[in-house]
């Protein structure tokens, strides 16, 4: 293998178990050779880390190797310097706080006490001594802390600062692999590559572009992964049948990347379903053995009864759509005590506990309680009348959580209020504002999900990431959040030839133009109104038209934003003008081809595709289609 390898792997192919026999191999063959494998989930590392017992071997999240990392990092001068050289426009507008925001008054107020009165950026500077990763989605700035995404960015620009950095990395590995690279943050990507290119280390990054969910830096992505050689592979796939295997390929269109089915059987060939009610279409299709796929999340969360709780759970900081534990997973995580959101974690281990001490399993309730005291209070257990004691106690704690008119605060104050040893402190949920909505979510919300999600039969394409189904059922839809454009889909795919890489190409090139374009306008068009629009109209014409020349030779460039830049150079105005450089047409169409085909890809046996009339402007042309892919249609022209 060439030392810069990226390995496309796609769903089925035993990515995971390639990437392990790789790692048991290397441990065997250079037992004294430092390898790092960097993983995008805690899940996901401990998975890979099993079996493996050698202290050369490294398996690690990205934030857990970046933060031990820049552990000695952190306290020396220059980067400490350097972070408030970072932060510190930040810093100034946090002390100023020109929005007067009550919030940022009363954390103020707090260092003003602590660090002394006026509260200056000079008095933080000379107050932090050391950098730390705070694990949370945002910065503690007074303090130091960097965010999830700070730590990332922070520790590439530092290496950029001092390329010595660089160097500590490929001096003590040969070989770094990255899993779920598509995933990878770019600055994480752009410092390997940049602390490896040149070196002896070997950087092979594992996984499947298809599967992309997290939004990027598109031109930077498309540029760094251009560095990395490409093998022309033959995989094979352990997941579906030849059918199915048959019509993956077709829809890939990838010369580079043929897979071959394990299955010995070839199995039904896979349907497209055209309804003008699709819900009715699904139920006749579907049986208690199907899984049901929806590009909505909402439709998922609807039909189990606990769309309160997704909505309310998605709107704090840490569980929107590009968070890192978005509220979609966090709900349908099937280990209770892995769930990475603490109030969820603790109402799913509630209801654990009631169905252990329902099934009369007073053991693990007394293990579990004790196991997780800090969670759930400490409970008097030293003696035989205790247990009396403990079961009156769970029976009026399981007693709220039964009743139907009982909410998130009902039960959390139950749990809280209980006459024990020291009681759970639930207080951060009750007061923060934060929690106002979720707290007032029915607590028999809570309950579905959690009943749900030990045995899903709906799910979203991205909801349960690399898991299969003999059945599935796959509704494809057009949604505005996540942008998913199907409809654009169905009318472009009979026309084009449509790849991963033409997409991702046309993409990145559209984020490096628009970008150009925006900075030359040097105001931010989303901002004007009828108003202020005339004062930058010239230059927003110009751009227009230099834009449109630039990419008058792509004809998906035509298709997707030709008529946003005929109706704005006929007639120049504020409403044409802010969509004129917006990348949602090509994410919406590039996101419906990912998840067309991952929703196919979730399919073992089985696979219908259930399209909404109003998704399509030519039926008869994207049957066609649909048929060349492999597809039996129905309904169709």
């Amino acid at each position: 293998m060439n030392k810069m390898q990226l390995i496309n792997a796609p769903a089925g192919s035993g990515k995971s178990t390639e990437i392990k026999r790789l790692v048991r191999e290397w441990s065997v063959e250079r037992p004294l050779d430092r390898l790092l494998c960097v993983t995008y989930t805690n899940r996901a590392a401990d998975e890979l880390k099993a079996d493996i017992s050698s202290p050369y071997i490294e398996v690690s999240t990205i934030h857990s190797f970046l933060s031990r990392f820049a552990q000695s990092l952190f306290s020396a001068r220059e980067i400490v310097a350097y972070y408030f050289e970072i932060y510190g426009d930040a810093i100034k507008g946090r002390i100023e706080n020109a929005d007067e925001n009550r919030k940022i008054e009363e954390s103020n107020a707090r260092y003003r006490e602590e660090l002394g009165d006026p509260l200056t950026f000079e008095l933080v500077r000379e107050s932090v001594e050391f950098l730390y990763y705070n694990e949370r989605p945002f910065n503690t700035l007074y303090r130091g802390g960097l965010s999830h995404a700070d730590l990332l960015s922070f520790v590439a620009s530092c290496a950029k600062r001092y390329p010595n950095i660089y160097r500590r990395v490929s001096a003590k590995y040969r070989r770094v692999i990255i899993d779920e690279y598509q995933d990878t943050d770019v600055n994480v990507l752009e410092f390997f590559l940049n602390a490896l290119h040149g070196s002896d280390t070997e950087l092979h990054l594992y996984g499947d572009r298809m599967q992309q969910i997290y939004k990027t830096d598109p031109e930077r992505f498309q540029d760094l992964i251009n560095a990395f050689d490409v093998p022309r592979r033959e995989v094979v796939n352990y997941r579906s049948t030849k059918a199915i295997v048959s019509v993956l390929n077709t829809i890939y269109n990838d010369e580079s990347l043929r897979q071959v089915a394990d299955s010995k059987v070839y199995g039904t060939v896979p349907r497209v379903h055209f309804s003008a009610t699709p819900d009715d279409a699904v139920d006749q299709i579907a049986d208690t053995d199907t899984l049901i796929l929806s590009v909505h999340n909402s439709s998922i969360f609807s039909a189990i009864g606990s769309l309160e709780l997704f909505n309310a759970l998605k709107d704090l900081p840490d569980h929107g759509y590009n968070s890192r534990y978005p509220a979609a997973t966090v709900l349908t995580e099937p280990d209770w005590e892995k769930v990475p959101s603490p109030l969820l974690r603790l109402l799913y281990g509630l209801l654990n506990l009631e169905g252990e001490h329902t099934r009369g399993h007073i053991g693990t309730v007394i293990s579990t309680l004790r196991a997780y005291s800090k969670e759930f209070g400490e409970f008097t257990l030293h003696v035989h009348e205790d247990k009396a004691l403990l079961a009156t106690q769970l029976d009026e704690l399981f007693e709220v959580m039964r009743d139907d008119n009982s909410n998130v605060k009902d039960v959390l104050e139950m749990l809280s209020g209980l006459p024990v040893t020291r009681a759970a402190d639930v207080s951060g949920y009750l007061e923060s504002e934060d929690y106002d909505a979720l707290i007032l979510v029915p607590f028999q919300q809570v309950r579905r999900l959690f009943d749900f999600r030990l045995s899903p039969t709906r799910s979203t394409q991205h909801g349960v990431k690399g898991e299969s189904h003999e059945k599935v059922v796959f509704v494809a839809e057009t949604s505005y959040s996540p942008v998913v454009g199907m409809k654009t889909l169905f009318d472009l795919w009979p026309k084009y030839e449509l790849n991963l890489d033409s997409l991702e190409e046309l993409l990145g090139k559209l984020s490096g133009v628009f970008r150009s374009a925006k900075e030359a306008i040097g105001v931010d068009i989303a901002k004007l109104n009828k108003e202020t629009f005339p004062a930058s109209a010239e230059a927003i014409t110009a751009q227009a038209r230099s834009t449109a020349d630039a990419l008058s030779e792509s004809e998906l460039f035509i298709e997707l934003y030709g008529a946003t830049y005929q109706a704005y150079l006929k007639k120049p105005g504020v409403t044409h003008a802010k969509k004129l450089f917006k990348l949602s047409p090509i994410e919406g169409l590039l996101a419906s081809y990912r998840l067309f085909y991952v929703g196919c890809s979730r399919a073992k046996s089985e696979l219908d595709v259930v399209i909404p009339l109003k998704e399509v402007s030519d039926i008869k042309a994207t049957s066609e289609k649909l048929r060349k892919l492999g597809f039996e249609v129905i309904g169709g022209a």
